[in-house]
């Protein structure tokens, strides 16, 4: 058999409910030349009576019933399996626009590039659009999706640098991004938004983080950031502003059901370690130089860092935090 041009990996963990849609959105590609991975990581619903049909019937598709790993040892080993020139991931409960991977595809091959970016639509179960998150074609667009999916990379550059998912429960996609972005400048943003990605409200990841996790260390996923990224790059300034992003988003998200004192611990500890690092950044989210985020996003950030400045961070925790 000759070998595909892509490689799609998709982790699978019960996704009964929503594997068909997402594989059938794949499978329908108006690009035909791929292998689909499909990663059964240790399932224990009837996920993979249903990808079994899916390996029968199309011999793009490869399933392999694994143990479970957790998502980011899946998708590192759906890498080392994947054969194509390019590969691309897709989460088991979003699906793709029909001209998905052709439009990447096209960009990538045709301009001789290590790494394409798209844009998402969020969508609820009855496809509904919540929002829509659109990239400006400037250095920051890379780091406002810093997700697998709504990419292209080639292969062999993953394999080149060892490009790895981070095995962790927080941030597994950043570093791997983060590493990618410092390793090379054959880096495109192009206007096209085919990703639908699900929001499922009673995911793991909308409820399991509201609320600082005892077994989460968000220093321990900066460090391995920086120890990831290459120290000559040109995007540390940007990588600096990542970080200064992350723990505004973490704090806003995780904090709002903790207490005031663990909050303000948290703030403290995180400010220390980029402190002590030098990975303090000095841009401002109202810079032209981050420019492109969507205008939430925005404001959340200005309103933490106005009360970060103004040395309000005890008086914010007390009147936020829902936690006692």
């Amino acid at each position: 058999m000759t070998q595909s041009l892509v490689s799609i990996i998709v982790p699978i963990y019960n996704a009964e409910k929503s594997i068909e849609k997402c594989v059938h959105s794949i499978l329908n590609q108006s690009f035909k030349d791929f292998e689909l991975i499909l990663m059964n990581d240790g399932s224990t619903d009837n996920t993979i009576d249903k990808l079994k049909h899916f390996q029968e019937t199309d011999p793009r598709v490869k399933l392999i019933d694994k143990a479970n790993e957790g998502v980011s040892t899946t998708r590192n080993r759906g890498i080392e399996l994947a054969s194509g020139r390019y590969i691309m991931f897709i989460d088991n409960d979003d699906y793709i626009a029909s001209d998905y991977v052709e439009t990447f595809f096209q960009v990538i091959e045709t301009e001789q590039l290590d790494i394409v970016l798209g844009s998402y639509k969020r969508v609820d179960s009855q496809e509904k659009v919540l929002f829509q998150q659109s990239l400006k074609s400037n250095e920051w667009s890379k780091y406002i999706i810093v997700a697998p999916w709504a990419k292209i990379y080639r292969r062999e550059f993953i394999l080149e640098h060892k490009i790895q998912f981070f095995n962790y429960p927080i941030g597994e996609d950043v570093v791997f991004n983060l590493k990618a972005y410092s390793l090379t400048d054959k880096i495109k943003t192009i206007d096209y938004n085919g990703y639908f990605w699900f929001y499922n409200e009673s995911s793991i990841s909308n409820t399991s983080q509201r609320g600082f996790n005892k077994k989460i260390d968000i220093r321990v996923l900066f460090e391995k950031i920086i120890s990831e990224i290459n120290p000559q790059s040109k995007e540390l300034k940007y990588v600096r502003y990542y970080l200064k992003r992350y723990y505004v988003w973490y704090l806003l998200f995780s904090g709002r059901n903790a207490s005031r004192q663990e909050f303000y611990d948290q703030y403290s500890s995180i400010k220390k370690w980029l402190a002590d690092h030098q990975q303090m950044s000095s841009l401002s989210p109202l810079s032209y130089e981050v420019s492109g985020e969507r205008f939430l996003s925005k404001v959340s950030m200005i309103v933490f860092l106005t009360v970060e400045k103004l040395s309000l961070v005890k008086l914010f925790a007390r009147l936020y935090c829902k936690g006692s």
